[in-house]
């Protein structure tokens, strides 16, 4: 090949040898970055710790409540948003909180006859008498009782046909129920900080003098009796519910006569917990708690159905603020239906419940 040939070929084929070898050179830099990227990821692999539980207490009762009511004769279905019991604040453990039994103090006397003034009693007319760890007083109108322990109590004043039950003017939303409640509780000098806390339910309702019925009503208008019920604070996010759920074991119910509030009945049921006897314990899911509820167990403490039939629809996890005194503050499953239904499910898991 001719020297002129040489240069003709180089000439033409130069620019084919030039992208060639710039596609080279960007597949060796092109490959020499992927391998220098994949070199620098990690794979990493998360592993869930497991949930420690601290079961302080062993094995523990299940909660105690008053005057509930097996669901054995009820056919229940679901009827959630998503067609399951899963709530969304349920987890696979939650505390459990020891509460102590109190003793009577050497100064109980003094503090349940301030009591029994604050309550309307002449108390040199009117003196106590025990039953067992009950101080009762007690002048054929009032009725106070009082734990001597605990100084939690309960009230009660008879309505007679001299009492006054007609308003002097129209009962208001805006009217100041919550706060004359609340100094009523004051003066007992039995008021908790978390009663003061926590929410509060204003319940309407109508004496008829003539059947003694009282009848609950929608509104304030009409209404000659005022309750207000005192509900305690969420602990650790969770609500916190009653024996009844609607009402509060925590209240002061008015008699509403003329430009007079008359306190008819009153109760103060709080039991303190200890801060430093707490134990973390397994819970049930709530498909097993709702499996239970299928099998007639836990308790009604709420129901205005005239059918057997009861539609879930909704489930939530909370604690469960117990009416008489029992050694722990647990949670429950709150299961809400139709008709004012609720019923409330255990949820630590069986194997940590005395049966």
């Amino acid at each position: 090949m001719t020297l002129t040939e040489v240069n003709y070929y180089t000439k033409r084929f130069a620019p084919v040898i030039v992208i060639v070898l710039l596609v080279l050179l960007i597949l060796f830099f092109g490959v020499k970055l992927l391998f220098t990227y994949l070199s620098s990821k990690t794979v990493t692999t998360t592993i869930s710790a497991p949930v420690k539980y601290e079961t302080t207490f062993d094995k523990i009762k299940p909660p105690i409540i008053l005057n509930a009511k097996k669901p054995e004769a009820f056919k229940f279905e679901l009827d959630t948003l998503d067609g399951t019991p899963n709530v969304e604040e349920a987890t696979s453990a939650a505390e459990v909180y020891f509460i102590p039994q109190k003793t009577a103090s050497f100064g109980f006397l003094s503090k349940i006859y301030l009591m029994a003034k604050a309550a309307g009693f002449d108390t040199d007319t009117t003196q106590h008498r025990l039953d067992n760890k009950k101080a009762i007083f007690d002048d054929g109108k009032r009725k106070l009782e009082i734990d001597i322990r605990s100084f939690n109590y309960t009230y009660s004043y008879t309505i007679t046909r001299d009492d006054n039950i007609n308003p002097a003017s129209p009962l208001t939303a805006e009217s100041p129920q919550y706060s004359e409640a609340s100094t009523f509780l004051s003066q007992m000098d039995r008021y908790p900080t978390e009663l003061a806390q926590g929410e509060n339910n204003i319940v309407y309702m109508r004496l008829n003098p003539e059947t003694s019925e009282i009848v609950p009503l929608q509104s304030p208008e009409n209404a000659n009796i005022v309750e207000v019920d005192f509900f305690l604070p969420d602990v650790n996010g969770l609500p916190v519910v009653s024996s009844t759920y609607y009402n509060s074991q925590h209240y002061v119910m008015y008699l509403l006569g003329g430009t007079e509030k008359k306190v008819i009945k009153a109760q103060v049921m709080y039991f303190d917990r200890s801060s430093d006897q707490v134990g973390s314990y397994p819970l049930r899911t709530a498909q097993e708690a709702w499996e239970d509820l299928k099998k007639g167990k836990g308790y009604i403490v709420s129901s205005q159905s005239p059918e057997i039939g009861i539609k879930i629809q909704k489930v939530f996890l909370a604690y469960y603020d117990p009416e008489v005194y029992q050694e722990y503050l647990q949670p429950v499953y709150v299961f809400l239906g139709n008709n004012e239904f609720v019923a409330y499910m255990t949820a630590v898991s069986d194997e940590f419940l005395i049966q």
